[in-house]
């Protein structure tokens, strides 16, 4: 019988962590000093450095940014969300790109602390004025954003209440892959609104499969939205359900972890990232399509 790819990935990983344990080599050390010179490379070859130094003098601290980041946040991981962050940004003013309003009202739907919201508003300022809302579930997310000074709904996703009100753009990083039914969500977004852009990230895989990685590790710690995936989908797929629930990427673009044009080094980079994490993100700039989503006839209200 054949192997899953999980099996052989977990086994990998066992075999390298058990190797590395003999040698006296520190792994985690080892994954993060690999892991940082990798994502600056990367950034540095696409010329995204520049941004990300940019976005450091907008928020200095990020440490905080996320509750599962507390115990474990250094200048690995901080490059490593940066690097993430440029890539968002860049999708956000794409967005914006011939947009003839003044005033933009934005909402960031799973919204951890308002970061992105910082960045928007000094990045696009003297171009537009931002009405700008955060969305998370977490109580804790939502004092984080207030405590910017910044409007925030404390509720699910899939229930969020606009009370009418139109939206130009609408943000949702590394929250669809989270969701028990993500075509729900999108379904329920595009018919709040009547023109808005959706910008969404997403982890990148070339290979759709269900996420649930707490299960698959065997953890006995409590799990949460924040720290569990439940569909990580390819791109491909992505834009199926997309179509499905009433969107159509307009723009697609996937930010790799790594450099991509060292001939053989790069290869051995992008294995370590699949084995270890993901080798970088897809984001995709969205607008609304009914063209499908109207034809489905049993959609869940």
């Amino acid at each position: 019988m054949k192997k899953s790819n999980w099996t052989v990935k977990s086994r990998s990983k066992s075999f390298i962590k058990k190797s590395f344990g003999v040698l006296g080599v520190d792994l985690k050390l080892s994954y993060r000093i690999i892991g940082k010179y990798s994502i600056y490379a990367a950034l540095a070859g696409s010329g995204s450095l520049e941004l990300v130094k940019r976005l450091r003098r907008i928020v200095p601290d990020i440490s905080k940014q996320q509750e599962s980041d507390k115990s474990s946040f250094d200048s690995y991981l901080e490059l490593k969300r940066r690097g993430l962050h440029a890539f968002q940004c860049f999708l956000l003013l794409k967005s914006l790109e011939g947009f003839r309003k003044e005033k933009i009202r934005f909402v960031d739907i799973g919204d951890s602390a308002g970061t992105h919201i910082c960045y928007l508003k000094d990045l696009i300022a003297g171009r537009f004025e931002i009405d700008a809302t955060g969305v998370n579930l977490d109580p804790r997310a939502i004092e984080k954003i207030k405590s910017r000074g910044i409007k925030a709904i404390l509720c699910r996703a899939e229930d969020l209440d606009l009370n009418g009100s139109e939206v130009d753009l609408f943000s949702s990083f590394e929250m669809l892959e989270h969701l028990h039914n993500p075509a729900i969500f999108l379904h329920r977004l595009a018919k709040k609104t009547k023109k808005s852009k959706l910008v969404i990230t997403v982890p990148y895989l070339n290979k759709s499969r269900v996420g649930l990685h707490n299960i698959r590790n065997k953890t006995d710690n409590d799990i949460s939205a924040e720290n569990e995936h439940i569909f990580e989908l390819s791109p491909k797929d992505w834009e199926l359900l997309m179509l499905h629930s009433g969107w159509k990427v307009v723009f697609s673009k996937i930010y790799y972890q790594y450099p991509r044009h060292l001939p053989v080094l790069s290869r051995v980079i992008r294995s370590f990232w699949r084995m270890a994490d993901f080798e970088g993100f897809w984001g995709a700039i969205l607008e609304k399509d009914a063209s499908f989503s109207e034809r489905y006839k049993d959609w869940e209200k």
